[in-house]
C-alpha cells in the first residue's frame, strides 16, 4: 500500500464513520489542523500522527512482508491470504465513541 492509498483509506474511513475533523482531533489528541493536513491529498503525516489517527478511527496498523498475499502463479492450488483491506476498511462499522478520551502526543 502506498502512502497516498493509506491516506485515502483513512479519509474514506472518516467519511464512512461520519466523523468531523474536530471529533477525530479530540479522539487522537492532535490539533484539528494536524488532522486536516494529514488527511489531505498532499498529506505527509509523521508516524506518531499516523498512529494516533489510525487509533482514533478504530483501526490498527499491521505490517507484512512486501508481496505477502499476492498470487505466485506457479501453484494453481495456492490461495493467498488477503492483506490489502482498502475499500473494506471504509465499510467497517464506526468505532465506539470515546468518552472524553484525550491523549497526549
Amino acid at each position: 500500500m502506498t502512502k497516498q492509498e493509506l491516506i485515502t483509506t483513512l479519509a474514506a474511513r472518516r467519511d464512512a464513520a461520519g466523523l468531523s475533523t474536530a471529533e477525530i482531533a479530540l479522539r487522537s489528541g492532535l490539533t484539528e489542523r494536524s488532522v486536516r493536513n494529514a488527511l489531505s491529498l498532499q498529506g505527509n503525516p509523521q508516524m506518531s500522527s499516523l498512529l494516533a489517527l489510525v487509533d482514533a478511527l478504530g483501526l490498527e496498523l499491521q505490517l507484512a512482508p512486501k508481496g505477502f498475499g499476492e498470487s505466485t502463479g506457479t501453484d494453481p492450488g495456492y490461495r493467498p491470504v488477503t492483506t490489502r483491506v482498502g475499500h473494506a476498511v471504509a465499510q467497517a462499522p464506526a468505532p465506539p465513541p470515546y468518552a472524553n478520551k484525550r491523549r497526549t502526543p
